[in-house]
């Protein structure tokens, strides 16, 4: 893993003077705008028309996209590479200009500890996806290509036998509790998150689809749980806090908890070293995004003592770099 980190540094070094290292996540977002992944192959020409741009301009944009490996040209007709399918999963997450505002801010975050993204948006991260509503959807798509990506062996990962109901805290769009669901066809499922992301998913129609099986609670974790789950799940919740914050949350959890229930967490951890991990680079984001951070095991059993838990395993979701932390 250490390699794997080291070359990637290496090669930025070796392309820094190089003009694909700057343009190379602009020309991305700008493909992921345009959607034009969806509308290929095609030729440059009637993808522009397809799209509303410039034909020229469309076709020196494919040309780069071509020179590293994302679609292929031939006489001036493109298409995807396997590579380039990537630009179909991933739109949501390329095209993020509140984020990219809050980078460009970043080194007040080094300086003071505070998110920049509160000071770029005059507004905590989460308030302003309850402000805006594209910005939320945008958001919410984000986090399922994200978990999508992350955990896909998640359901899996967990042994739901003695799950009656479960509530997917701060649940975001639906796709982990959609997941448990098909995975374990015994269990009830609660979505539970803020108001303005309730509204996103029953107008999804995702309730709708589990019937009974399913239903959706509006609340805020830091003033109340609510109540009537035998497994409490939050996936990818946790960062995004400061520790007297998730602490807050947790108790929360524990007392809405029915008795004897448990708890899966659902993080990366953070390894001891210097080996590359994803989580060091997550923990910097969430620092500059949400003041949020990644945390290590130790961390994580204090936090859950500090809140009524115990933890009772920790482990490894397959293929992936998360892990399953359960406590009771």
């Amino acid at each position: 893993m250490a390699d794997t980190g080291h070359s990637v540094v290496d090669d930025y070094f070796t392309l820094v003077d190089d003009s694909c290292v700057a343009v190379l996540p602009h020309v991305l977002r700008i493909a992921a705008e345009l959607k034009i992944a969806d509308h290929l192959p095609a030729s440059s020409d009637s993808l522009a028309s397809v799209v509303d741009a410039d034909a020229d301009s469309v076709h020196r944009l494919l040309r780069a996209l071509a020179s590293v490996g994302l679609v292929t040209e031939s006489g001036r007709t493109f298409a995807l590479t396997e590579r380039g399918q990537r630009l179909r999963a991933s739109w949501a997450s390329l095209v993020n200009i509140d984020s990219q505002l809050a980078w460009i801010r970043a080194t007040d975050t080094i300086r003071s500890g505070r998110s920049s993204f509160d000071q770029a948006h005059r507004g905590e991260f989460f308030s302003h996806k309850d402000d805006d509503l594209e910005a939320n959807r945008m958001f919410l798509r984000r986090m399922r290509e994200r978990a999508s990506r992350s955990y896909p062996e998640f359901a899996t990962a967990v042994d739901w036998t003695p799950s009656s109901v479960v509530m997917d805290v701060g649940g975001g769009d639906g796709y982990l509790i959609e997941t448990v669901l098909n995975h374990a066809a015994h269990v009830s499922g609660v979505l539970f998150d803020r108001p303005a992301t309730v509204d996103v998913v029953e107008d999804s129609g995702l309730p709708a689809r589990f019937g009974e099986r399913l239903r959706c609670e509006r609340g805020d974790f830091f003033e109340k749980v609510a109540a009537g789950a035998d497994t409490h799940l939050m996936c990818s919740v946790l960062h995004d806090w400061t520790d007297e914050q998730c602490t807050r949350i947790l108790r929360h959890s524990k007392e809405a908890l029915d008795p004897g229930g448990r708890l899966h967490i659902v993080e990366m951890i953070v390894p001891d070293g210097d080996d590359w991990h994803p989580s060091k680079w997550s923990d910097v984001g969430m620092m500059v995004l949400t003041g949020g951070k990644e945390r290590t095991r130790t961390e994580f059993e204090v936090l859950l003592a500090a809140s009524g838990y115990a933890l009772q395993s920790v482990r490894a979701i397959p293929n992936s770099h998360f892990s399953v932390i359960t406590a009771v």
